[in-house]
């Protein structure tokens, strides 16, 4: 088949955009040299302008994009290393914001439903996770590409309407007339609101293709620092049945309530659209350990990862947002701090008795990305783990250098060890 001079110059401008975010990653895990970031604006010189720093902003993105992809990479005008910084830093103050997406999302649903003057909404029902939050914010960079620093909340809210469906489910009540007469009359209507796959969304945005390539991309990035399912630690039986664990603590470490995201009792309940708690559910199960041994409330796996899918911490094919973590820890009156990779606190919080929830990359706990509690910390200096996805990594002692040198690096929310009690 022909390949036009266009075809060919928009794949060469994803090969050697997708080689600019390697070597941005390399620089960032291999130390932040000059000669890389330099290596990294050579090959990109024709991205456009994205909205990187205000969509951080408006929809809360995540310390890890100005970690990976450097500002200047994106064509700003002067970006300098200390610009990168400062941006970092701020990025890292505005970690709270990230469920903001979630007051973007009910203000779209209420411009629909005040956008329906002469229907009665009596109720609204949303199935959303079509469109997980990294998709959203990869498609609203490129989208307004051109306008960097310009994105209001107004267009904020109106990227999050246009990836909105609904429908009118019209509810009826029986009313009587003077004659005892019973006849059905529309009392209103409930409100079915759904969101669209990102294709779907980007249809609509009447993306090209070289934009999707774009969006693909920066999505593909973002979602690599999540958790992918840990492969070959979760038993797959029905017969496994983890019940009445409680690991028994030493020195300063308290009893650990212990559950298993593959419990027979919940391990195929679904997780979100795609996935189960058994495939998935590591960060909600972990949670599930921390909130059940430090609070009079006990939560399995399964009511965790229901209560975190409904509350916005399901990342549809990348697990769970690190957001979960000091989220559910707020909601269930659990002290919070994040501790970054910060060895020095990591251990002082465990000698203080205090959980530890760590994101791990590839290593000894996973080939992907997984959450585990880590429960202790010997006399020797082990490190002691509640580890959702395999009952024999609970019973061992680790090194802490372990930990340090697999935990997620690119872990935002304060991550990639939060301290818990």
């Amino acid at each position: 088949m022909y390949e036009s001079r266009d075809d060919r110059s928009q794949i060469s401008a994803a090969r050697a955009g997708g080689a600019a975010v390697h070597i941005a990653h390399g620089a960032l895990t291999g130390g932040l040299h000059g000669a890389l970031f330099a290596a990294a604006a050579e090959a990109a010189p024709f991205l456009a302008k994205l909205a990187v720093a205000l969509a951080v902003l408006l929809l809360g993105l995540p310390l890890l994009i100005f970690l990976t992809l450097p500002c200047f990479l994106f064509g700003y005008e002067g970006a300098s290393f200390s610009d990168v910084s400062l941006m970092t830093q701020q990025a890292g103050a505005l970690g709270a914001l990230w469920g903001s997406q979630r007051s973007l999302e009910d203000a779209a649903i209420d411009r629909i439903s005040a956008s329906l003057t002469d229907k009665t909404i009596l109720s609204t029902e949303k199935e959303l996770g079509n469109t997980n939050d990294y998709w959203l914010i990869a498609i609203a960079s490129v989208a307004h590409a051109q306008e960097a620093g310009e994105i209001t909340y107004d267009e904020a809210v109106t990227l999050m309407q246009a990836k909105l469906t609904y429908s009118l489910l019209p509810q009826y009540e029986d009313v009587e007339d003077e004659n005892g007469n019973v006849s059905q009359v529309l009392k209103g209507y409930i409100l079915k609101v759904a969101d669209c796959s990102p294709d779907a969304l980007m249809d609509k945005l009447n993306f090209t293709e070289q934009q999707r390539q774009w969006a693909t991309l920066i999505y593909s990035f973002m979602a690599d620092g999540e958790y992918n399912a840990p492969s070959g630690s979760v038993p797959d039986g029905s017969d496994f049945d983890y019940s009445d664990i409680v690991f028994t603590g030493r020195g300063n470490s308290r009893d650990v309530v212990y559950f298993n995201q593959g419990d027979s009792r919940w391990g195929s309940l679904p997780y979100g659209k795609a996935g189960t708690v058994r495939s998935s559910g590591c960060g909600p199960s972990c949670m599930s350990i921390v909130i059940s041994t430090l609070t009079s409330t006990t939560i399995n796996p399964g009511e965790m990862c229901d209560w975190a899918y409904k509350h916005g911490y399901r990342c549809e094919g990348n697990g769970s947002y690190h957001t979960l973590i000091p989220g559910a820890a707020e909601a269930f009156g659990v002290p919070c701090t994040g501790l970054g990779q910060d060895k020095n606190k990591l251990v002082k919080a465990l000698q203080d008795g205090k959980l530890v929830v760590a994101i791990m990359s590839k290593g000894h706990f996973t080939t992907g990305g997984h959450f585990i509690v880590l429960r202790g910390i010997t006399d020797a200096g082990k490190i002691l783990v509640a580890d959702p996805a395999s009952y024999k990594n609970s019973e061992k002692e680790w090194d802490v250098g372990i930990f340090l040198a697999e935990c997620n690096k690119r872990a935002g929310s304060g991550g990639p060890f939060w301290a818990l009690g």
